[in-house]
């Protein structure tokens, strides 16, 4: 049974995460770079240290273990955001046994989940894993399989009567209809911004159109992108916790 802190469960690497934990305990490069030779037994060039600083390179999941032991905390807090069911798990410190115990189901088939990275869980069971693994809103929709669906009510929303969508997309993303209300307002301003951009030549105008139909064909990115912003709180829903 692999640990929480199993790195090939970890979501991926974070360079500003892993920077700011070096920066805080106030060491070098080459005092982490030595650090990290001696707990792996092979050398280390500060410069490799720098490109993974700066997102030139990508340490695999053994140097992620390493860096962390020098760093003195765990591989969790040098990375990023969730985006699978094993992710989430991890980032909670729970072992499979634990986390099907927590959400109310059989280890097998709460194995079957991560391994698919799929959710299909019943209505109890979606809200455990909202309050206990508590994974990203954009991971959530992904493996309950609503991404297709989520984003044809975000054209729909950011082309027409926005506030008419709210309670549909707080439907599928398991947020407070508050924060959904505010990202739909402002992705509307922004794909209407680039729909009217339209310039003063055929060119401009042919540029104005590709970036909107560009922005309405990564739509739930640029939702993401917004939920992640001060404005929009990430809180599970009553709804959601409920249901």
């Amino acid at each position: 049974m692999p640990s929480a802190d199993n790195p090939s469960t970890l979501p991926p690497f974070d360079p500003a995460r892993a920077r700011a934990v070096r920066q805080l305990l106030g060491l070098t490069l080459g005092q982490v770079a030595w650090a990290i030779a001696a707990y792996r037994g092979s050398p280390l060039h500060p410069e490799t240290l720098l490109a993974w600083e700066s997102g030139t390179a990508i340490p695999d999941e053994a140097q992620v273990k390493g860096l962390a032991a020098a760093l003195w905390c765990s591989p969790v807090a040098l990375v990023g955001e969730p985006v699978t069911l094993a992710q989430c798990r991890t980032v909670a410190g729970l072992s499979p046994g634990e986390t099907a115990a927590r959400l109310g189901m059989t280890h097998t088939r709460w194995e079957e989940a991560e391994r698919r990275n799929r959710w299909q869980g019943t209505a109890a069971q979606t809200g455990a894993l909202l309050r206990v693994l508590r994974p990203p809103p954009s991971c959530f929709v992904a493996v309950c399989g609503r991404t297709e669906q989520l984003k044809v009510l975000l054209r729909e929303a950011v082309a027409s009567w926005w506030p008419n969508y709210v309670t549909s997309v707080t439907r599928l993303v398991p947020l407070d209809p508050a924060a959904i209300h505010a990202a739909l307002e402002r992705l509307h301003l922004a794909y209407h911004h680039l729909d009217q951009a339209t310039g003063t030549s055929p060119r401009e105008a042919a540029a104005a159109e590709a970036r909107a139909a560009e922005f309405l064909e990564h739509v739930d990115l640029h939702l993401w992108h917004e939920l992640r912003t001060p404005a929009g709180p990430s809180r599970p829903t009553q709804e959601h916790r409920d249901s």
